[in-house]
């Protein structure tokens, strides 16, 4: 699988549309020359409503599973936007606590939102994740835990640290168990079976024109192809190219950087 996900996903949509043109024209030429013209089904309104409710019945299946494959992927994507923003609130709330608490905090944030760029995102698209990620979240529960507040201030700012920092562990636990949930191996037999039932019955009926009957079959095989590979490369929000990037923690990155700094126009205005 790993493989697969390495292939670009045009080139596996090609290659995927490719192998189930040729089998499906393969197979149609197979029986209608293994078999005689009088065994196959004619144009009749019976037919055409059987060939009908199975195409419906397939179809109504395979939309459903994509369906649900597409509100996976946007789900996951929608963790890592809360996961991301819970970082950087900690960062800017951290104001409210004294010293070296919010250096600690900030610290601890920071190296997190870098972890995830340069470690976890590429050991996702291999199923794994970075130890370090929990290590940070641990560390900063503990430093703003056994703070002892002195103020109002220095009280709300720790409940309101603590509410962001079982935000951030509830995210990256929800979004490394979604990089494991996928379409099972029954269900890609189950749809399999749906696509070979469905172009045994584009076989069975006999037209005038084959290059015409070939097109039809052809189309078929397409669009089934097309969507199997959509499944695939959304079923793991963070393995394959077409996966949720890390983009939002590179932004995250640069941002903290920028108001981390100690010289430029702002800084002397700013007080962090």
């Amino acid at each position: 699988m790993s493989l697969l996900y390495a292939i670009p996903p045009f080139v596996l949509l090609i290659l995927a549309i490719g192998l189930a043109v040729t089998i499906a024209c393969a197979g149609e030429i197979f029986v209608h020359r293994r078999f005689r013209e009088s065994n196959f089904v004619p144009e009749t309104d019976v037919a055409g409503f059987i060939v009908a409710v199975v195409g419906t019945l397939y179809a109504v299946v395979l939309g459903f599973v994509t369906i649900v494959v597409w509100q996976h992927y946007e789900d996951a994507g929608a963790r890592v936007a809360l996961e991301t923003a819970s970082v950087g609130d900690m960062w800017h709330n951290a104001v409210s606590l004294p010293q070296p608490v919010r250096s600690d905090l900030r610290g601890d944030m920071l190296a997190y939102a870098r972890i995830m760029v340069k470690d976890e995102w590429p050991m996702m698209r291999d199923g794994k994740f970075s130890t370090d990620g929990d290590r940070l979240i641990m560390d900063a529960t503990t430093v703003v835990g056994q703070m002892v507040p002195h103020n109002l201030g220095e009280s709300n700012g720790q409940a309101n640290t603590m509410h962001l920092l079982n935000d951030l562990h509830d995210a990256r636990l929800e979004r490394l168990a979604s990089n494991h949930a996928a379409v099972s191996a029954f269900q890609w037999v189950v749809l399999f079976i749906g696509a070979f039932v469905v172009l045994t019955f584009c076989f069975l009926f006999s037209v005038e024109r084959l290059g015409a009957h070939l097109m039809m079959t052809s189309a078929v095989a397409i669009l089934i192809a097309s969507l199997f590979v959509l499944i695939f490369e959304l079923q793991y929000p963070f393995r394959s190219n077409l996966g949720v990037s890390s983009e939002t923690w590179s932004g995250l990155v640069h941002h903290i950087e920028d108001m981390d700094r100690t010289h430029g126009p702002m800084a002397m205005t700013m007080r962090m």
